[in-house]
């Protein structure tokens, strides 16, 4: 009985996971840019488009600053009645987007019809591109995305741009489709202990009272810290991204090796005294070059991008922290630089040129200070009495 109460089970099991597999083929599971289905949606709902209908399109929840692609039907195929051609057609149908709560957090929503994503064929998608946002709690994004005919069908008859669909998948002008979405948009949230990778967009919700440690990576870079018991949550993302204007300004000159450690936003650290965080080294034993951990120098980018010598407030140990590393205490997260090579990070100060110096007259409250004024008038009367005398003359020599 035992085992064909398994057999059932196993069986069950088979034809649940045959339905998920055939609800993915359909298409209408979010995919990215690289044609896999999306892992920056943990669920979502999608219902069917139609004419004079609303489709509901949720994500719940959707990661920030990503690009979503939902599936609308197969270049050749048809929504109802109506050819998928001519409902992504501009000539037919005019799309639109209105967005209500929280506009701000959607870059944009467009139609693509150039992409096969997944096992299939040509097929026009909703292109949905998030903005980026370093909130720790979730925010909720809505509006209405519409197509709407732009004339009659039969208008079409005597043009030279002719719709695919045929009688009697017609429509009349002003016509639409409409999809209701909701988008619930929140960054991944991390607890004590956790090991977020490098770059997730993640929030550290830490245990009150409590120890908590947080590793980025494989050992890339750790923060430790004591909670006091109002910890609040905090943006806790790490970027590793190479920094070219930096490389252009500071590390090429000297022919440095850099790696970056960005800690994105520069968050502070909920913590009843100093943190401890550590930079962990970002090269592997087995690499080509690696420079002395003890030799190397660590910089402090600002945020005009200048960088500050702070070599002396890390310590280098292997075993005493976390991770093998440099360590600093601190209450705020930064943006730092490991280099294998010292840099030249001094500024240099605009050039200045000293006023020449100019005696002030001074007024002890007897003399009138002498503003070169009068000196003017007596010239002016000097020239006025030489110029009359030349005149006199002048009249003396005709009378003669």
């Amino acid at each position: 009985m035992k085992k064909i109460l398994s057999l059932v089970l196993a069986l069950a099991l088979c034809l649940s996971l045959g339905v998920v597999a055939f609800a993915a083929s359909a298409g209408y599971a979010p995919y990215d840019s690289d044609g896999k289905i999306s892992d920056d949606v943990v669920s979502y709902t999608w219902s069917g488009l139609g004419l004079g209908s609303t489709a509901t399109l949720t994500l719940d929840p959707v990661r920030p600053a990503t690009t979503v692609y939902m599936y609308l039907g197969d270049m050749g195929g048809k929504i109802g009645d109506i050819a998928v051609d001519d409902v992504v057609n501009t000539d037919f149908f005019k799309f639109s987007v209105d967005k209500d709560s929280n506009g701000k957090l959607v870059k944009k929503i467009s139609v693509t019809d150039d992409k096969r994503l997944g096992s299939f064929e040509r097929a026009a998608y909703l292109k949905i591109e998030l903005n980026d946002m370093t909130d720790t709690d979730e925010a909720k994004s809505d509006g209405t995305i519409e197509f709407k005919a732009k004339a009659d069908y039969t208008s079409y008859a005597d043009k030279k741009s002719k719709p695919k669909t045929a009688a009697p998948g017609t429509w009349s002008k002003d016509d639409t489709l409409k999809i209701d979405y909701t988008f619930w948009i929140s960054n991944i949230a991390q607890y004590n202990d956790d090991n977020p990778d490098v770059g997730d967009r993640v929030y550290m919700d830490p245990d009150k009272n409590d120890t908590n440690t947080l590793i980025w990576g494989d050992d890339r870079a750790a923060l430790k810290f004591d909670a006091d018991d109002d910890a609040k949550k905090f943006y806790a993302r790490l970027s590793t991204s190479n920094m070219s204007d930096i490389y252009a300004e500071y590390g090429d000159p000297v022919d440095a090796d850099l790696w970056f450690y960005d800690f994105v936003g520069h968050p502070t650290v909920p913590a009843t005294s100093k943190a401890t965080l550590t930079l962990g080294i970002p090269w592997d034993d087995d690499d080509d070059y690696t420079p002395d951990p003890e030799n190397c120098f660590i910089y402090e980018v600002d945020a005009d991008g200048y960088l500050t010598d702070v070599t002396s407030k890390f310590t280098y140990s292997e075993d005493d922290e976390e991770i093998p590393g440099w360590s600093i205490r601190t209450r705020q997260l930064g943006t730092y630089i490991v280099s294998d090579t010292e840099l030249d990070v001094a500024v240099d100060e605009p050039e200045t040129s000293e006023p020449a110096d100019v005696e002030t007259p001074t007024n002890n409250g007897k003399d009138i200070p002498n503003t070169g004024s009068s000196d003017m008038v007596n010239v002016a009367l000097v020239a006025a009495v030489v110029s009359l005398a030349a005149a006199g003359a002048v009249a003396f020599r005709k009378v003669k």
